[in-house]
Formats: C-alpha cells, structure tokens, sequence
C-alpha cells in the first residue's frame, strides 16, 4: 500500500509519518523535501515538480522491487492535480494508493512552527498560513485526501487513527 500524507507546513506530516512508518512490518519514507532539495527548486515550475515526481516514482519502484509492499510518501500537495501527478509516478508498482490531508487551525500551526526553533520563522508562518489556505480552495475542488484534522490529537494519536483506516482498507485487498 502507499500512503500519501499531505498537509501544509506545520501540521504533522512528518511526525505522522514516522509514526506511521514503525507501525508497518516493512515499509519505506519518502521525504518529498529532501528528495525535492534541488538547487534550485522552484516549486511552482512544472518541470522541477515533474522531476521530483519521477524521483520518487522510481525510489517506489525501487523499494517494491525488492520485496517493500508499504510505501509512504510525505510532500506538500497544492492542488488536485499535483496529487494526481503523484499518483500517476507511482502507479506503476501497482499498490492501492490511499492518501490523507492533514489539517490543523492555522493559530496552532503556529504554535507548533515556533517550538521547532528554525532559523527561517517568519517564512515557515507565513508560508503556512499561504498554504492553508491554497489547500482548502484546493480540496473544493478536488482530492487532495481524507481530511484528518490534527487540531486536538497527538502525533501518536493522529497515526493511529490513520493505521485504523489503514487496516479496515486493507480487508478489501
């Protein structure tokens, strides 16, 4: 299975992530800020994204290839179409994809940005708050993920609550 987490910077993903990942048997991260730390990256050019989406397709691949069925990828998502690009990169290894939108107050988010301590506060708060907002217009219009709402949980309890919807997919296939 691949497991997609999306969600503006800020909310969780990360965390969420890893949690996720010692909850698997046997499973990968993939990290689409570091697999994206191009330079230079502009993520609004389509070439550059393409080139992240292949890369990561082909780690996927990589992975499956040599016996991982469960693949969790963690990236910020703009829209509906760049999931789906995504999707398309990975669609070869043929895994059930599954894909979350992690969301949280933006006045939370906050809060969590300036316990991590980072150099580039005022940019991490502002581009936060920017991709709230680009990801709720963006889930009006299209996938962008079973919406998870971190606000009052933990990152334990948010991974949990994933690895249940995880499990009760996993029956059908």
């Amino acid at each position: 299975m691949v497991v997609i987490i999306n969600g503006p910077l800020g909310v969780g993903k990360t965390a969420t992530s890893w949690d996720l990942l010692y909850r698997f048997e046997r499973a990968v991260l993939l990290e689409g800020d570091y697999l994206a730390a191009i330079q230079p990256f502009d993520y609004y050019n389509q070439a550059d994204l393409e080139y992240a989406y292949s890369t990561m397709g082909l780690l996927a691949a990589h992975h499956y290839a040599h016996g991982i069925q469960d693949i969790i990828i963690n990236w910020v998502f703009e829209s509906s179409e760049q999931l789906a690009h995504m999707k398309q990169a990975i669609s070869a290894i043929a895994l059930p994809i599954v894909s979350y939108r992690l969301w949280c107050h933006p006045d939370l988010i906050a809060t969590r940005i300036r316990q991590r301590n980072q150099p580039d506060l005022a940019f991490e708060l502002d581009r936060s708050r920017e991709l709230v907002g680009i990801l709720d217009q963006a889930a009006r219009h299209g996938d962008m993920g079973t919406l998870i709402d971190t606000s009052a949980l933990t990152t334990e309890q948010t991974g949990a609550l994933i690895w249940k919807d995880l499990q009760e997919r996993r029956v059908g296939y």
